[in-house]
C-alpha cells in the first residue's frame, strides 16, 4: 500500500450551540482523526443522528469545522479559501445519499457532467465527448444515458450519475453518504460491484458512510464505529465483526438480521439513541450499557487491544 495517505483528519470537532452547561452534550462531532489511502475504503457506521453526515460535510468542507486538520494529497485543506479552496476541491467529492437533490433537473446527464470539464479543466479541450463516454461505461450506464434528464432516470442510475460527476474531478477522495440506502437491493449489489471496478481502476479513496453493516463489511478494508459524535472502535473490518469489544459495536452489529444467528447473548442497549443525560466528561453510552460500571463516569482512551484496533472502553482495562 502507498504510504502517502490521500486523505489525513485530525482532532476534528464540530459543535453546533453553545449551551449553558459545558458538560451537556451537543449536536456534532468532537476530537475526530482518521486516515485514508490511495485505493482504500474506509467504512463509518452508527446510528441515524450520530454526526456520520456532519462529519461528510466537514471534511469535503460544505461546512467548516469549530477544530481540527484536514490534508489531503499533502496539502493542508483548511488552509485554502477564495479560488484556490473552489480549485482544490475537486481532489475531495461527496456522493449524496439522495442523488436527484444533487441533480440539475434543467440539465441533460451530458450537460450536468461536462460542467465539471469546464470548472477544473480536468479534460482538454475537444475531447470531453470522448471522456463523457469513458465515464458513462465505467458506472455501467449506456451512451443513450447522456442525452437524459434526472426525471427520466431510475433511483440507481441517478446513483450513477452522481459517481460519475465526482469521478469526472478526478479526486483522490469521494465520500460516498449512504449510497445505497435508497435503493432496492438487487440495485444496491450493482452499484457496489461498480465503486469497486472503479476504485480498481482509479485508485480513488473512499469514506463509505452507512447505517447498513452488510454494505461497509463488503466495501471496507477498515473501520470505524461512531456514537454520539465520537469515535468508539476502529480496525481492519472484519476484526470487528469477528471480534466486536465496544457494547455498542456488539449491539450494532448483533441488531443485524441473519440466518444463522450468532451464539451467545446479544447485547441489549437501554433506551434509544438520545443526548438526554449524557455527559461529555462521562463514556457516552452510560445511559444506555448493560455493563456501565463505576469507571464509566469518566471519559475512556482510546485503548490499543491489537494491531491497528483500539476500543474506548474501560472494559479493555479488565480483560
Amino acid at each position: 500500500m502507498n504510504t502517502q495517505t490521500s486523505l489525513s483528519v485530525r482532532n476534528l470537532s464540530k459543535v453546533f450551540g453553545r449551551g449553558t452547561d459545558p458538560e451537556i452534550l451537543l449536536p456534532g462531532f468532537r476530537q475526530i482523526s482518521l486516515e485514508a489511502y490511495p485505493g482504500e475504503s474506509v467504512g463509518l457506521v452508527g446510528e441515524s443522528g450520530c454526526g456520520k453526515t456532519t462529519l461528510a460535510r466537514c471534511l469535503t468542507r460544505l461546512i467548516d469545522p469549530d477544530a481540527g486538520g484536514i490534508v489531503v494529497n499533502g496539502q493542508d485543506f483548511m488552509r485554502l479559501e477564495g479560488k484556490a479552496l473552489r480549485l482544490f476541491r475537486r481532489h475531495v467529492q461527496i456522493v449524496f445519499q439522495r442523488p436527484e437533490t444533487s441533480l440539475n433537473p434543467r440539465m441533460t446527464v451530458a450537460r450536468f457532467v461536462g460542467e465539471v470539464f469546464h470548472n477544473f479543466h480536468t479534460v482538454k479541450q475537444g475531447e470531453e465527448r470522448q471522456r463523457l463516454l469513458e465515464l458513462v461505461q465505467w458506472v455501467g450506464l449506456r451512451e443513450e444515458h447522456l442525452s437524459r434528464y434526472p426525471h427520466q432516470l431510475s433511483g440507481g442510475e441517478k446513483q450513477r450519475v452522481g459517481v460519475m460527476r465526482a469521478l469526472a474531478c478526478e479526486p483522490s477522495v469521494i465520500f460516498l453518504d449512504e449510497p445505497t440506502s435508497a435503493l432496492d437491493v438487487s440495485v444496491q449489489a450493482q452499484v457496489l460491484r461498480t465503486l469497486r471496478e472503479i476504485q480498481e481502476r482509479t485508485g480513488v479513496s473512499f469514506i463509505l458512510i452507512s447505517h447498513d453493516v452488510a454494505v461497509v463489511r463488503y466495501m471496507c478494508s477498515r473501520l470505524l464505529v461512531m456514537y454520539l459524535g465520537e469515535i468508539v472502535e476502529e480496525g481492519p473490518t472484519e476484526a470487528l465483526f469477528v471480534r466486536p469489544r465496544h457494547p455498542y459495536t456488539r449491539a450494532l452489529f448483533d441488531a443485524v438480521p441473519r440466518l444463522h444467528p450468532k451464539t451467545g447473548t446479544p447485547v441489549l442497549l437501554e433506551g434509544e439513541l438520545t443526548t438526554r443525560n449524557v455527559r461529555v466528561s462521562s463514556c457516552l453510552l452510560l445511559p444506555r450499557c448493560p455493563f456501565a460500571m463505576e469507571a464509566c463516569a469518566y471519559k475512556p482512551p482510546m485503548i490499543k487491544v491489537e494491531k491497528g484496533h483500539g476500543v474506548a472502553c474501560w472494559l479493555m482495562k479488565k480483560g
